[in-house]
């Protein structure tokens, strides 16, 4: 008996007609393939997973909000013109960075595709927490530079707030890992930050000799990545 059934006068009937909440279809002589209520139970349980804030966002609906930023429609539409492409957003708090990455993001989990979206302050205490565990695999982080190393699948990879987080050495080897990943199996790579590209290059050379340069010019050349500026 699982969740996914119901009770109908004593007896359990199967929510989906197709694979009876097996999740999967019996194909004769050629296996089995995922069935269409798995793939859409997967996505669901991953766009829960978005702050209330940004819950619902869908890049075909936004209206651009003039009061938060005046360029917001002129934004709205480079982005829409171009889903797949890769941003560094810079702007001043409010104009609504996170938001494309948001909604950005939620495009990828509808279509399917690998994808995360997080703080880099997050994602920094994440490795922080994985570099002290006792054990390999006694905490995983949402992302790691491994498993960006496959052509199989184009990831969406989102970093918010990137002039966040101490400059250690630390915090500038693994951002450099994890970019240089990014951008050799070229996936799909969206940075916001409260500051310009040249600032951000600063703040991160102060992490050891030529990692400022290095790290921007991952996130600046990676497929022809846009520069959107909110200030």
């Amino acid at each position: 008996m699982t969740a996914s059934m119901r009770c109908i006068e004593e007896r359990w009937i199967p929510l989906c007609n197709e694979c009876h909440d097996l999740g999967w279809l019996f194909i004769d002589g050629h296996g089995v393939k995922e069935c269409k209520c798995r793939l859409q139970a997967r996505i669901a349980r991953r766009l829960e997973r978005i702050a209330p804030e940004y819950g619902g966002l869908r890049l075909e609906e936004v209206t651009p909000d003039l009061n938060r930023h005046p360029r917001q429609a002129l934004i709205w539409k480079t982005v829409r013109d171009n889903p797949n492409g890769c941003y560094l957003i810079c702007g001043r708090s409010g104009a609504g960075k996170t938001t494309i990455l948001q909604t950005l993001y939620a495009r990828a989990v509808l279509l399917d595709r690998p994808a995360v979206a997080v703080s880099l302050a997050n994602l920094l205490g994440d490795y922080r927490r994985a570099e002290l565990a006792k054990y390999e695999d006694e905490y995983v982080p949402l992302i790691s530079p491994a498993s960006l190393a496959t052509r199989s699948d184009r990831w969406f990879v989102g970093l918010d707030d990137f002039h966040f987080g101490r400059p250690t050495r630390f915090a500038g080897e693994m951002i450099y890992r994890l970019l240089e990943n990014v951008y050799a199996y070229r996936h799909q790579l969206v940075v916001t930050s409260q500051v310009d590209k040249e600032k951000l290059e600063q703040h991160w050379a102060e992490a050891g000799s030529g990692y400022g340069a290095a790290i921007m010019r991952r996130v600046s050349e990676i497929e022809g990545a846009v520069l959107l500026s909110m200030f």
